[in-house]
């Protein structure tokens, strides 16, 4: 797969820069197009930068950003700004407002992360979409002078929104974390669910010798190990010098715990 990836405008303070608010979209189409693009060539994507930082008019920035679009053969064009304006959330333009696979994904991860959907929307009339060759989308990330825009994405960080784009351009949903409060419920259904298997542990089945499962292998039941393996990735269970050390009490906590994160989602 071959996508070209455009930081949008120029550098900040030069011709076709970009808007100015609570963010400055030169900076931050920067900050997310660069990550964007690290985190596509470590999936394997080729990547070609088709960012234009210094132009003497508009009209020359957006001609050189197509040019290096269309001088490759790209199975996708992607432009990051940023909008303003006074809205709310994220939403991307395609050519005739086609709705495919990873321009809807944008949206959703996007969603994910706290912004406001705001769709897919017809680009036709913008110069990358409608120049570029391949297949395009120019992301709007959030607004830039909106306040509440701007401090969610400061908190989410550009890093994350980056990870959120590059998965969806190959075409993965992003993965939900689990929201403090989820996070605090799960930790008391755990507790309970605990409590209950020490019973029937101790008042029914009265385990004598019970198996130890130190590592994540072949001795461990593999009804267990996708359990284990998200305790552990998680914290939820640290492992010592001489392993993780459990029975099978605890590799059914394990599962416990995993199934209840699931129904927190």
């Amino acid at each position: 797969m071959i996508v070209g990836i455009n930081c949008g405008h120029t550098v900040s303070g030069t011709v076709g820069s970009g808007a100015v608010g609570f963010l400055n979209e030169s900076n931050e189409t920067r900050r997310v197009g660069y990550k964007v693009m690290e985190y596509l060539r470590a999936k394997g994507v080729t990547v070609v930068d088709c960012t234009d930082d210094y132009s003497s008019t508009v009209s020359g920035n957006l001609k050189k950003i197509v040019d290096k679009a269309n001088a490759q053969p790209l199975d996708l064009f992607v432009s990051i700004h940023f909008n303003s304006g006074g809205g709310r959330g994220t939403e991307v333009y395609t050519y005739n407002g086609e709705v495919f696979k990873q321009a809807e994904l944008v949206c959703e991860n996007m969603a994910e992360l706290g912004f406001i959907n705001r769709g897919i929307k017809n680009g036709s009339n913008l110069y990358v979409i409608r120049r570029s060759n391949a297949r395009s989308m120019l992301i709007e990330v959030c607004f830039v002078d909106t306040e509440s825009d701007a401090d969610l994405y400061n908190e989410v960080g550009a890093d994350r929104i980056a990870e959120a784009i590059s998965d969806a351009i190959v075409g993965e949903k992003m993965e939900e974390e689990l929201t403090m409060s989820q996070y605090e419920e799960l930790k008391q259904m755990i507790s309970e669910q605990t409590a209950r298997v020490d019973v029937l542990q101790n008042e029914v089945y009265k385990i004598e010798n019970p198996m130890i499962y130190n590592y994540i292998d072949d001795n461990m039941p593999d009804w267990a190990k996708e359990a284990v393996r998200w305790c552990v990735d998680n914290g939820i269970i640290v492992g010592t010098g001489s392993g993780l050390g459990l029975d099978d009490t605890k590799l059914w906590t394990c599962v416990v715990m995993y199934r209840l994160s699931k129904t927190l989602k």
